[in-house]
């Protein structure tokens, strides 16, 4: 501590010899400027000409001028000169001398006009001097010259010493508050350091269940919790235990923090809420001082309190997953966030409640009984939960009465409450831009749009034929979808371009938990219809399916891989895990089956299609014409079509023979094992007889059968 004093001092003594030096070389000079005695680059320039002036005299310019042979001349009353150009194109230039002390500079102090025409005119009387003979003045500087020329010479010289000084007082400003930092980690928050900076609402929210929608199982799980902390008697005398901590998590946007709130609002129990990156610091100590803060002020509340973590992977991942100061700190972080969970007395009645959205990076010691009881979890919404989301945000919004909330909640699949929020919020911005005063239908569809896909581009330009390629590529799609039996029917398809797609298409979900390879089968049909148009209608395939493909690669081969839907692979899982292990035979199997079931699902959308080519090209055309369709428009172009399978449509496709077939996979046979060298291992001896691991296990007769050949031939070799 006195080194660190001493050193301060000495920075501090530094500084200020530092600036007096500064202001002892700078200031005399800038208060005793002088005036310039060479003429200014921009003094010629006025006369309009190049010419370089000479300077002459100020009585001799004067004299020139009382003999009426200037023509123009230029006066910079701030600088003290006078530029002429004479009868001849001559340019002479002259400075004005300055007035004498104890004169009051630009008086007019001749008070005749006669003496005022005989005397020296000062930079002040000069123009209108030259002006009275007949002299064309340009340019003129008028105003105070002494006045502006000091100003301004003093203030051009202050400026580098004032620059220099303040920053060496933001240098010593700096220091200090760094130094206070270190003090207040090093002391455990004595500088106030170690202490919630973080303004924690203690009031109750005023949120309740009724404001959540979209999970109702995790507000019935949180019930409870309000059930303890109001009346914590009936649970006591039972022998329940409160639960001492709870585990909200899921995708984001789900509602978690919302859910927290609302727990607090119908306890009525003060709320304080923290993220985990508020306890993350620099110094080491500092993090656990402040949950320490923390849990001290929830323990002063009587009736009891809530304290919500959110996204509490930032101080509760997994423990040695990294090396540092940094890491450090957050051990320690994480270690007395344990403390305070396991020194609940009886008579604490707070609960703990932590966000995340990885459950699995949690550290095991935080989330066993006794700390975190229960996980909650709080997924996406099914449709049922995203019409309820929507009719709460769009309660306070003045909705058109056509406006259908529920075909929103039918394709917005995989939409969280954030999400369903922001597309009501961009559906009023469009409502708001054309300066309407309700939210129609077609403002939620643009909404929608905007979240799915981003907004529409205007601007984008496509070569001839690219939007009729589009147009039946959407339009093989829609159609495909509407000729699967198990498949959700189209609700919009559009040809606008969004974000990198040029085309879209919508369509309907359905809350299955479960799925078979008929429906994975008929997705890839879907998705593999509209390269299929493209064949029919033009003959050739273009780019624009390349997202089709990805997304039907990936159906085959979670199908071919996880699901067991491969007759040829089998019923068997192979994940990562299992990838080092497989042969090159078992990879070949499963690249040939994914390619075959892709191929299947091609075959089948060409064959679909092809049956329907007059309502493929119905469909195409007015889409084209459109640039749009809604679901009503799509059954009206469509008219009543009949669902049928189609004959090669199976679970399990076969391999079909592709342009490029790929070779037979590697399989073992027999005669290979017995090629094969085994990797001996030593087994107990049968009869002098040693066998491999490999023969042992392939089959335990062969090596009985070569023991008893050994001890037959012994037994010869010994009796002849």
């Amino acid at each position: 501590m006195r080194n660190s004093e001493l050193s301060l001092r000495g920075w501090l003594r530094i500084l200020l010899a530092s600036l007096f030096a500064v202001f002892v070389l700078t200031v005399p000079s800038a208060f005793s400027a002088e005036t310039p005695t060479e003429v200014p680059t921009s003094l010629v320039a006025p006369l309009g000409t190049d010419r370089q002036a000479a300077v002459v005299p100020y009585e001799d310019l004067l004299k020139v001028a009382r003999k009426g042979q200037l023509n123009a001349a230029t006066v910079d009353a701030a600088r003290y000169w006078v530029a002429a150009v004479d009868e001849n194109g001559t340019v002479i230039a002259s400075q004005i001398p300055t007035p004498e002390a104890g004169v009051d500079f630009g008086a007019r102090t001749p008070t005749d006009d006669a003496l005022r025409a005989s005397a020296t005119p000062s930079a002040f009387d000069l123009a209108d001097w030259l002006r009275a003979r007949n002299v064309v003045v340009v340019g003129h500087t008028s105003g105070t010259p002494a006045e502006s020329s000091t100003q301004g010479t003093i203030a051009r010289s202050l400026i580098i010493p004032l620059g220099v000084a303040t920053g060496f007082v933001i240098i010593l400003i700096g220091m200090l508050a760094i130094r206070g930092r270190m003090g207040g980690g090093r002391q455990g928050g004595a500088a106030g350091h170690g202490k919630m900076r973080k303004n924690v609402k203690v009031t109750p929210p005023t949120t309740r269940f009724a404001n959540v929608a979209g999970c109702d199982e995790a507000v019935d799980e949180l019930r409870e919790v309000v059930s303890f902390l109001k009346s914590p008697l009936r649970f006591s005398r039972v022998g329940a235990r409160m639960p001492r901590g709870i585990i909200l998590w899921g995708p984001p946007g789900t509602g978690k923090t919302l859910l927290a709130r609302a727990v607090a609002g119908e306890a009525g129990v003060p709320f304080y809420a923290v993220s985990g990156s508020d306890f993350v610091d620099t110094f080491v100590g500092v993090g656990a001082s402040r949950v320490r803060d923390l849990f001290n002020q929830a323990r002063e509340q009587e009736d009891g309190a809530i304290v919500f973590f959110d996204e509490v992977d930032a101080i509760g991942r997994q423990r040695g997953s990294g090396a540092g100061g940094a890491d450090s700190e957050r051990e320690a972080t994480l270690n007395q966030l344990l403390v305070e969970l396991d020194g609940f007395g009886q008579r604490d009645r707070i609960v703990v409640i932590a966000a995340t959205n990885r459950v699995d990076m949690l550290d095991q010691a935080l989330t066993r009984p006794g700390r975190f009881d229960r996980r909650v979890q709080v997924g996406l919404p099914a449709e049922a939960g995203r019409r309820e989301i929507l009719g709460l945000y769009a309660a306070d919004k003045p909705l058109e009465d056509s406006a259908d909330l529920d075909r929103i909640a039918t394709v917005t699949a995989g939409f969280s409450g954030a999400d369903l929020s922001n597309l009501l919020n961009e559906a009023a911005i469009m409502a708001a831009r054309d300066e309407r005063t309700r939210i129609t239908t077609a403002d939620l569809d643009e909404g929608m749009l905007r979240a799915l896909a981003g907004p529409q581009k205007r601007d984008r330009r496509m070569a001839e034929g690219e939007l009729e390629v589009i147009a039946w590529h959407e339009a093989g799609h829609c159609l495909a979808a509407e000729l699967c039996p198990s498949h959700q029917p189209t609700q919009r398809i559009t040809i606008l371009a969004r974000g990198d797609a040029g085309g879209l298409a919508l369509y309907g979900t359905e809350d299955r938990a479960l799925t078979s390879a008929e429906r994975l089968h008929e997705r890839m049909v879907v998705a593999m219809a509209g390269r299929a148009a493209e064949q029919l209608r033009f003959g050739a395939v273009s780019s624009g399916a390349a997202n089709d493909l990805e997304q039907v690669t990936s159906i085959a081969r979670q199908a071919v891989e996880k699901l067991g839907f491969s007759s040829r692979v089998g019923q068997v899982t192979l994940t990562s895990s299992f990838e080092g292990n497989l042969s090159e035979g078992t990879r070949r199997t499963v690249e040939r089956e994914v390619v075959a079931q892709v191929e299947a699902a091609y075959t089948d959308a060409l064959t679909m299609l092809d049956e329907h080519r007059d309502e493929l090209d119905r469909l195409a055309e007015r889409l084209l014409a459109a640039e749009q369709l809604d679901r009503a428009e799509i059954v009206e172009t469509l008219g009543d079509l009949v669902t049928r399978p189609l004959p090669s449509r199976r679970p399990r496709p076969i391999p079909v023979q592709a342009q490029h077939a790929l070779p037979a996979p590697i399989e073992d046979t027999p005669r290979d094992r017995r090629r094969r060298r085994p990797r001996v291992a030593l087994l107990p001896r049968l009869g002098g007889a040693y066998a491999s691991a490999n023969t042992f296990v392939r089959g335990g007769t062969r090596a009985i059968r070569m023991s008893r050949r050994i001890k037959t031939r012994q037994h010869l070799g010994g009796t002849g």
